[in-house]
């Protein structure tokens, strides 16, 4: 290798240089590895109606209302119900209507039957964020009619429908003496399994499902706009929406609101729980001693050894008798080999010059000097 080919490549693997090299891509390694385990999306500006939401279809300023009346508000975010005790209402607001989402939502009705009350709000917005205002939507349409049937058809309400009423009539309410202020209300038209609670002649917007088959108490508000940040201060609505829930939440308990059919549902894996407290400290110096690991490893100590001129290795014989002779030395049985090569040499000698096999190694050797 010639001089500059060597000074060439001490620059390229200088140890700065490969010590940035380390820092920048361990660090890059480390922050998307955290990113990919800790980023949630409920941190970010959440405009879908969830109580994570500050926008016009949200819930977040009704979350606020509970705890600012002194109810204990909590957010459930397993998909198994693990935190919602027995005594706690379980509050769905305007689940997502996808397939999977109301196999979820009927998965949550059955585990509920018998142990808790569940409130479900039917959802009225489909949304689209506003691309340059961070938190607001740019435009909402109606959920279409059939969608609200499967969400029914899970509670279950199968024989129930839902109507749109242009201008509210008289409102009837067995919930609170206030009546609610709403614009083109959604209501639920329900002959059998169903208990209106807040009513029009048109349909109802407060109802509870009376099933032979279920034994608790499943309320479902077909309107969610009432409860909505949009819709929320309008009028008594604040009012009515604490009736309705000092009306179904037990003695003691909780107001849970699920953001799993949300899409914020928190899947618990080992990799999630290294990136949290207290674990997260020995994560951190697990990642310490892998990143000092690998640059101890990468640079190379000293400057580069300048290459020999000529062969590596000397020719012929004497090279071949000098590396046997080192490894008969280093076998440390050079007293058997050096027998077994006279023995060997005495046996070739007798062989070429016809010489009678001898009694031992002296005889040979006197028969030898004689000729």
């Amino acid at each position: 290798m010639s001089e500059r080919a060597s000074a060439s490549l001490a620059t390229v693997f200088s140890p700065a240089t490969v010590a940035w090299l380390v820092l920048i891509g361990g660090g890059a390694f480390c922050a998307m590895l955290v990113s990919s385990v800790m980023d949630d999306p409920a941190a970010g500006n959440v405009t879908t109606a969830s109580t994570f939401s500050r926008s016009a279809v949200g819930y977040r300023a009704f979350a606020e209302l509970l705890q600012a009346n002194g109810y204990r508000v909590r957010t459930n975010r397993d998909l198994s119900l693990a935190g919602v005790g027995n005594e706690d209402l379980l509050v769905i607001l305007a689940p997502d209507t996808d397939n999977h989402n109301l196999k979820r939502l009927n998965g949550f009705v059955l585990q509920s039957l018998a142990h808790r009350p569940v409130f479900v709000g039917l959802p009225k917005w489909d949304t689209q964020p506003a691309p340059m205002k961070r938190g607001w939507i740019d435009r909402a349409s109606r959920v279409p009619s059939e969608q609200l049937d499967k969400v029914l058809g899970t509670l279950p309400l199968d024989d129930a429908n839902v109507v749109e009423d242009k201008e509210a009539g008289t409102w009837h309410s067995a919930v609170g003496a206030v009546e609610p202020r709403l614009d083109e209300p959604q209501l639920i038209a329900a002959e059998m399994d169903w208990e209106p609670l807040v009513w029009t002649a048109e349909g109802t917007l407060l109802g509870r499902v009376r099933n032979i088959h279920i034994d608790a108490d499943i309320v479902v508000l077909s309107d969610t706009d009432i409860l909505a940040n949009h819709g929320l201060h309008r009028g008594e609505n604040a009012e009515l929406a604490l009736a309705w829930i000092d009306r179904f939440l037990p003695a003691g308990g909780s107001v849970v609101f699920d953001e799993t059919l949300h899409g914020f549902a928190i899947v618990h894996s080992v990799w999630r729980l290294l990136f949290q407290p207290p674990y997260i400290a020995a994560t951190a110096l697990a990642l310490a001693a892998a990143a000092f690991t690998i640059w101890q490893a990468a640079v190379r100590f000293g400057a580069p050894v300048p290459a020999q001129s000529g062969p590596a290795f000397r020719r012929g014989h004497a090279t071949l008798i000098d590396n046997a002779g080192r490894l008969l030395a280093a076998g440390g049985h050079a007293d058997v080999v050096a027998r077994r090569y006279g023995e060997a040499t005495l046996a070739e000698a007798q062989r070429r010059l016809h010489l009678a096999p001898a009694a031992n190694a002296a005889s040979t050797v006197a028969d030898l000097n004689a000729i």
